[in-house]
């Protein structure tokens, strides 16, 4: 998606944001968040799980749409707005998808209502069970949205 001028992405293409940096960086936060987990430092573990998914998302986006590059349109960190530009909605929709819908719903609902506040708490404030539960709803293997996400190229 280079022009012919010097290499620079496609015009409404994200420079910085390479289909293949992105690709790195979920998995690289993933790896970070379990090491946070393991020293009880639940808060910043589960910031991290949510950044994660987040670029795991963007990662798709750029798949789907065949781009080396983020498009600027998908310059959010809004979960709701990008996993339009993934395709995946209506899959979500999709009665049949309840349980992986409402793990969804937990996951963008802690992202837009308490993430950012979370950062200004201390560590202690997050209920262990909360980690749990948010950590369930990524991973179950059935159901969770990361398990629901790696069933798409």
């Amino acid at each position: 998606m280079s022009s012919a001028t010097g290499g620079r992405p496609a015009p409404g293409l994200l420079p910085e944001a390479s289909l293949t940096d992105l690709e790195v960086a979920w998995k690289e936060r993933e790896e970070e968040a379990s090491q946070l987990i393991i020293l009880a430092y639940n808060s910043t573990a589960l910031a991290l799980r949510l950044y994660s998914l987040e670029i795991h998302v963007k990662t798709i986006i750029c798949k789907q749409l065949k781009l080396s590059r983020l498009p600027k349109a998908c310059k959010t960190h809004d979960l709701s707005e990008l996993i339009i530009f993934t395709g995946m909605w209506e899959e979500l929709e999709d009665p049949a998808n309840l349980a992986i819908r409402q793990n969804w719903d937990l996951l963008v609902d802690f992202s837009k209502r308490r993430l950012n506040d979370q950062r200004y708490l201390p560590r202690g404030m997050l209920d262990p069970k909360d980690l749990k539960r948010h950590n369930d709803a990524l991973d179950d293997p059935q159901d969770g949205v990361l398990t629901w996400l790696s069933r798409h190229p």
